[in-house]
């Protein structure tokens, strides 16, 4: 009888157990998920983030370029300028700061090149 009692007492422990267990695996694979889904929203909103910063880094070079072929004109007229007119020094040192200022743009522009396609290269790994 005592044995039967131990056995019936040994069996029920047992069960306790892996029944505590189980529910312990489920919550841990229920957090798991939760965790992942997180991860995923995140990931989507950092992507959408990134998308945005692209349009608008490719909206920004757009005029940029418009700016520098704009200039360009300007630029050739102030050489011809430097060199036929009496004011040569002026013009000059006004040509000067005309070509400073289209690096600075051709400078701009390439950043923000750069900074596409490394855009374009982390949006295509993400997808």
């Amino acid at each position: 009888m005592k044995k039967m009692g131990f056995l019936l007492i040994g069996i029920m422990m047992v069960s306790m157990t892996s029944y505590s267990a189980t529910s312990k695996l489920e919550d841990s694979l229920n957090s798991i998920e939760n965790q992942y889904n997180e991860l995923l929203k995140k990931e989507a909103a950092q992507k959408e983030s990134y998308k945005r910063q692209l349009e608008k880094l490719k909206s920004e070079v757009e005029v940029l370029k418009e700016q520098r072929d704009g200039r360009e004109k300007t630029i050739e007229k102030l050489r011809v300028d430097s060199e036929v007119r009496w004011h040569r020094d002026k013009y000059k040192v006004i040509l000067k700061d005309f070509e400073k200022n289209n690096y600075n743009i051709e400078k701009m522009i390439a950043e923000k090149e750069q900074k596409i396609t490394e855009l374009e290269t982390l949006l295509s790994v993400m997808d």
